[in-house]
């Protein structure tokens, strides 16, 4: 084998290698996403359960804070029982206007 051979040989086992990892991420992502899921769905209402995945559509990020927020609250024995579709409402309200930003322009 020429070393042009060799090269293209470690350049493609390299590449491999690198897509099986990302490959082994992106399952262990998807994986911990289906738990998140499940334990947000047992502590929401069939309403606000569907709300929740709507949002999701639109804005990931935000739907994700959300469920990670009400999984905290449940943990720390905060949350006793089951969010209604207006509690999710103010929670969304309250945390996307905590993530929106004033814009201030000034004409010189």
């Amino acid at each position: 084998m020429s070393s042009e051979d060799e090269i293209i040989k470690q350049l493609q086992e390299k590449m491999m290698a690198e897509l099986t990892s990302k490959k082994k991420e992106e399952e262990a992502a998807a994986a911990e996403q289906v738990k998140i899921d499940a334990i947000v769905k047992q502590i929401v209402t069939l309403e606000a359960w569907e709300r929740l995945k709507r949002v999701e559509l639109v804005k990931p990020d935000l739907a994700n804070e959300v469920k990670l927020y009400l999984i905290q609250l449940y943990s720390s024995g905060r949350l006793t029982r089951k969010v209604t579709d207006e509690e999710l409402k103010a929670l969304l309200a309250q945390l996307s206007e905590r993530r929106r930003r004033d814009f201030n322009i000034r004409v010189v």
